[in-house]
């Protein structure tokens, strides 16, 4: 039997019924693409996980057919997908930037978020939550769990003085975004800011959670900025169960 690759999930989003989650990292088995791995792994289809063509961009976007890995395909560009239909699932790819993943307590609903400091200036995880409140209701928004995954953390994660001004302004950035050791240089911690975003769009400080280290110093996970050029791109997703 092949080794599995090495995954992580939050204890938080594990305690919501009717849904299956994973932030994947390296896979031992070369070769083995995402939708052998959905299959082997997992017992999904490759074609009921939903991904988009992410642009670092503030665009949410509901499920459809063609988002899964389906012959023929071609990916919408957005980096927020959602669905409420049973049997369906969103992801996202990264490599350095934070994959969230967002569930309900009570309504069978799922959203995969790609946010990287571009994303997170741009405001992709308050429009995340506004869209899926226009869905819902507002009232429904205190009812989801969030959970940002591994992703580039402050131990590591070195940004010129352009992206630092970048997320200045953001909540949380006061704690998250350190000057660094070099003039015009500064340390973000990616995943805390996105759960202090997820937090200012009215998301319970206790339905929060980061899971997972940071990318660019752990050898379990693919980082851009470790390995350049050639690193993949690892999968983060949450599925909805029939």
């Amino acid at each position: 039997m092949n080794p599995l690759p090495h995954f992580e999930q939050s204890p938080l989003l594990r305690s919501v019924p009717g849904v299956y989650h994973a932030f994947l990292g390296v896979d031992p088995v070369e070769g083995r693409g995402r939708r052998e791995r959905l299959r082997d792994v997992f017992s999904l289809s490759a074609e009921t996980i939903g991904t988009l063509k992410q642009v670092h961009s503030a665009s949410v976007l509901f499920f459809e057919p063609g988002d899964g890995d389906v012959p023929g395909g071609w990916k919408r560009e957005g980096d927020a997908l959602w669905t409420d239909r049973p049997g369906t699932g969103v992801g996202v790819h990264t490599a350095d930037c934070v994959p969230i993943l967002l569930a309900h307590r009570e309504i069978r609903v799922a959203a995969a978020i790609h946010a990287g400091w571009r994303g997170l200036a741009a405001g992709i995880v308050e429009e995340t939550v506004r869209v899926l409140a226009v869905r819902f209701g507002d009232a429904a928004v205190e009812g989801f769990v969030a959970v940002a995954g591994p992703c580039a953390r402050g131990c590591c994660y070195e940004v010129g003085r352009d992206t630092a001004d970048a997320l200045h302004g953001l909540p949380g950035n006061a704690e998250h975004l350190r000057k660094g050791k070099a003039p015009g240089k500064w340390t973000a911690d990616l995943q805390a800011i996105a759960l202090a975003a997820l937090q200012a769009a009215g998301i319970p400080a206790g339905q929060t959670e980061a899971t997972g280290p940071c990318t660019i110093c752990s050898p379990r996970f693919h980082s851009f900025r470790r390995e350049k050029s050639t690193t993949a791109r690892q999968l983060s997703f949450l599925y909805i169960r029939d």
